[in-house]
């Protein structure tokens, strides 16, 4: 059985094709492809879970560590949205000079390609650019967050 969008459907279902872009999940897989080949798998460290995890409320999916940088970056597929706590952690991050994004796997590419080049200020235009990213997609609105599971 097929699930789209939440809808459990059939061979037959009208609702097969529904979704006009890659899951969050091809979309992270594919980002973690890119890294890895640019960076081997050592540069790519995966936080994403199923479930509610007992971990910090809106930490991304990503950590990359490629030429000389880390990067927190939260995967979204095309027609994704952050959560609140999400938008908070990245810019958080940003306000004290990490590098922190979000987006599809062209955004990460275009990232990269600003991390790539002559020493003299990509760190500026890259957190720059990491803010814009992260403004652009809350300007989207905000998903629901998943309850947090109680510690016992």
């Amino acid at each position: 059985m097929t699930t789209v969008n939440g809808i459990q459907v059939g061979p037959n279902s009208p609702a097969i094709g529904l979704r006009g872009c890659r899951s969050e999940d091809a979309e992270g897989r594919q980002c973690d492809d890119f890294i890895a080949r640019l960076a081997g798998v050592e540069g790519v460290v995966q936080f994403s879970q199923a479930q509610a995890a007992q971990q910090t409320r809106g930490i991304p999916d990503r950590r990359y560590r490629l030429l000389g940088f880390t990067l927190w970056y939260e995967v979204k597929a095309e027609d994704g949205k952050l959560t609140p706590s999400q938008h908070k952690f990245l810019t958080a991050e940003l306000q004290h000079g990490e590098l922190a994004a979000c987006g599809t796997l062209e955004d990460l590419q275009e990232l990269v390609h600003l991390l790539n080049r002559p020493a003299d200020a990509v760190m500026r235009t890259a957190l720059a650019h990491c803010t814009a990213l992260v403004g652009r997609w809350a300007e989207k609105g905000y998903r629901r967050e998943k309850p947090m599971r109680r510690r016992r």
